[in-house]
């Protein structure tokens, strides 16, 4: 059974419960009191939200908060308790914000002109269309003819007949789709888990009878969050509280139908209620990557060259010449502190997403940014995806297609209007390419490999835990989309966060293994072999850990990473890590991977060479046997043939003879 949590035990205390916890009266006074200095530099403010009262500096809160500033709210609540509490409030008095006016929101419930989505205060809210361009699209009655005329291949008949061009493997069972499988069968094909014991993937949820509100009520209430008109697949903004009233209109009333499907949660009381796959943890990049101790940081600061060694974080070369190696390891021990806090509000959080649709939603063609793969669980409802394979023809097609602008997973524009009103699975299937078809249904959980093009269909209101996760069984095809991105202009808002980042320290990931190998020969070594005898083990070891296709995709890797290392771009340069000679890790990690590769040629060779020679003898085995099966069939026509005498059946043989 999944793990029941008691949800009310975690959910923070909101609205009148809430407010007879403190006092009342709270004013903004207390609010706008400074502990210690009245500079601004030294400004602190009070979170007034109940139960809270914590402290924060103003100059480290977004926006920065003055002494000028603070004076004009009644109540501030802080970036933590907004979510819960509300938006802070500021005092009556209407000159005390001048020029704040206040964004209109746009009310789907009520709308019923789709051009009002463009509104905004400077006409242009950056959705990228014009009005005249906006047009609203029955995706259901699209996908229904096509399904009539047959252009979709049902995935899961396909797997479970002959499993040849299908997209879908359909498991059930505990062992079935594991690191140690995946390592053997690669993960180029989504798998579909039929069985609805979630625990069985190590997958935990949260106990029955969860609902949207409760959603709500654990992320916050005021929480804001991104919302999908399908018929235009326009976005715009709602609280969950509004997202919640709407769905709890009766389906025939919804004026629009409506998704959500960009809900992160991880830091909310929401996310110790679920947890990834075990398959998603495992392999996971920002899981395993991404430097968590101030250790992992030094280790990566000794690996810098020589001469950079020894410097501080700030590269100060100036440094004080009397100060004494007890100081200069507490000033690297604070900057290694301060720098793993900056990575940590800079971690990419991608592994917990709630979707939340209405009957009728429809999510456009899309490949998941950073060409992550998807773990997929439908909590309640039911989904229809339409998956088409990522081949180079068809990621070409996607790539034209998308950019036209008539797609709403680019985020980036295009002035193309060839098919500026087609629907991507008829250039696909025009192409001769496949469109398969795969229903969910509640309990049912998905994994989507990288690169896959899909979309998605809502056949009724569902409620969907899923998450991104980045992993080294599919490193080629992650690089192939992260450039795709790059030439289709992809907006900063729809790609993975700190993408190149994060692949510097799974490079620096792969190099430690190595050094750990090598010191553990070092220490294991009685015979004293040499160093180059050492190297060739660890490469045997390593090749031995992983198989070919994760090697060639950490080579794949190597690439990128030397065209980065040599970019002045500063899209490129902000993201090496600041504590890591770039250079030098691109180096060493492609001499690495470059003896691997070898060592692979080498035993592919052997591998060829036996194969060759196993069927030289099964074709010489087979040819004796045929031979001596000849050499039986004729002795068998040299024997005489015995004719048996028949005996008439109206009388019986003497009494000395026997029918023959």
């Amino acid at each position: 059974m999944a793990e029941v949590v008691d949800i009310s035990s975690i959910i923070p205390k909101v609205g009148i419960e809430a407010s007879m916890a403190t006092e009342a009266g709270t004013s903004g006074s207390s609010s706008s009191s400074a502990a210690g200095s009245s500079a601004e530099e030294d400004f602190y403010i009070q979170c007034d939200a109940p139960n809270c009262n914590e402290w924060h500096e103003g100059s480290t809160l977004s926006p920065p908060i003055t002494p000028l500033l603070a004076s004009t709210y009644e109540t501030w609540h802080c970036p933590s308790c907004t979510p819960y509490h509300g938006p802070s409030k500021l005092k009556s008095v209407t000159s005390m914000r001048q020029g704040l006016r206040k964004k209109r929101r746009i009310d789907f419930v009520k709308l019923n002109d789709p051009a009002a989505l463009l509104e905004s205060e400077s006409n242009n809210n950056g959705i990228g269309v014009a009005a005249n361009d906006v047009q609203e699209i029955d995706f259901r009655a699209k996908l229904e003819l096509r399904r009539k005329k047959g252009m979709f291949q049902n995935g899961m008949t396909a797997a479970s007949t002959t499993g040849k061009g299908c997209c879908l493997k359909i498991t059930s069972g505990k062992n079935e789709f594991t690191t140690k499988y995946v390592n053997t069968h690669g993960f180029n094909q989504p798998v579909l888990f039929a069985t609805q014991q979630p625990y069985q993937i190590g997958l935990k949820l949260p106990s029955k009878n969860f609902s949207f509100d409760t959603v709500a009520k654990l992320v916050g209430p005021y929480r804001k969050t991104q919302v999908i008109d399908t018929a235009t697949q326009l976005t715009t903004e709602y609280t969950l509280q509004e997202w919640v009233d709407y769905l709890s209109t009766p389906e025939q009333e919804r004026t629009r139908i409506l998704n959500v499907i960009t809900l992160e949660y991880s830091q909310t009381p929401l996310g110790k209620l679920v947890r990834e796959p075990q398959f998603a943890r495992e392999v996971d990049f920002v899981s395993q990557c991404w430097p968590k101790t101030t250790e992992d940081l030094r280790r990566i600061l000794d690996h810098r060259s020589d001469n950079n060694k020894n410097r501080s974080l700030d590269d100060n070369e100036d440094n004080d010449k009397s100060k004494t190696s007890k100081e200069e390891e507490e000033e690297e021990e604070e900057d290694l502190t301060d720098l793993l806090e900056e990575l940590q509000e800079e971690i990419p959080r991608v592994s917990k997403y709630c979707l939340m649709s209405a009957a009728g939603s429809y999510t456009d063609f899309h490949v998941d940014f950073g060409g992550t793969a998807v773990w997929y669980h439908v909590y309640f409802g039911q989904k229809i995806f339409y998956f088409i394979e990522p081949t180079t023809k068809n990621l070409k097609i996607y790539s034209e297609w998308a950019t036209n602008g008539t797609s709403s997973s680019s985020g980036g524009g295009g002035s193309k209007k060839s098919n500026a009103n087609a629907f991507l699975p008829d250039l696909i299937t025009a192409a001769g390419g496949v469109v398969f078809e795969v229903q969910l249904k509640k309990g049912q959980t998905l994994f989507i490999p990288s690169g896959w093009i899909h979309a998605v269909f809502t056949p009724k209101d569902s409620l969907v835990f899923g998450g991104n996760f980045v992993h080294r069984h599919s490193l080629e095809m992650q690089l192939t989309i992260f450039r795709l991105e790059r030439k289709m202009r992809v907006g900063k808002d729809y790609k993975f966060p700190f993408y190149q980042k994060l692949m510097w320290f799974v490079a620096w990931d792969f190099l430690k293994q190595r050094d750990d190998l090598m010191m553990m020969m070092q220490l294991g070594d009685k015979d004293k072999n040499s160093v180059m005898g050492r190297e060739q083990q660890v490469i045997q070891q390593i090749c031995g850990k992983y198989p070919n296709h994760v090697l060639l995709g950490y080579k794949a890797l190597v690439k990128e990473l030397e065209s980065w290392s040599r970019s002045k771009q500063k899209i490129t340069t902000d993201q090496f890590p600041e504590n890591m000679d770039v250079t030098k890790v691109a180096i060493q990690l492609g001499e690495l991977l470059t003896k691997c590769v070898a060592h692979l040629g080498v035993n592919t060779k052997k591998e060829k060479a036996s194969i060759k020679l196993e069927k030289k003898e099964k074709k010489k085995t087979t040819k004796q046997e045929k031979k001596r099966h000849n050499s039986q069939i004729s002795q068998e026509k040299k024997k005489p043939v015995i004719t048996p005498i028949k005996c008439s059946s109206s009388s019986s043989p003497p009494a000395n003879k026997k029918c023959k």
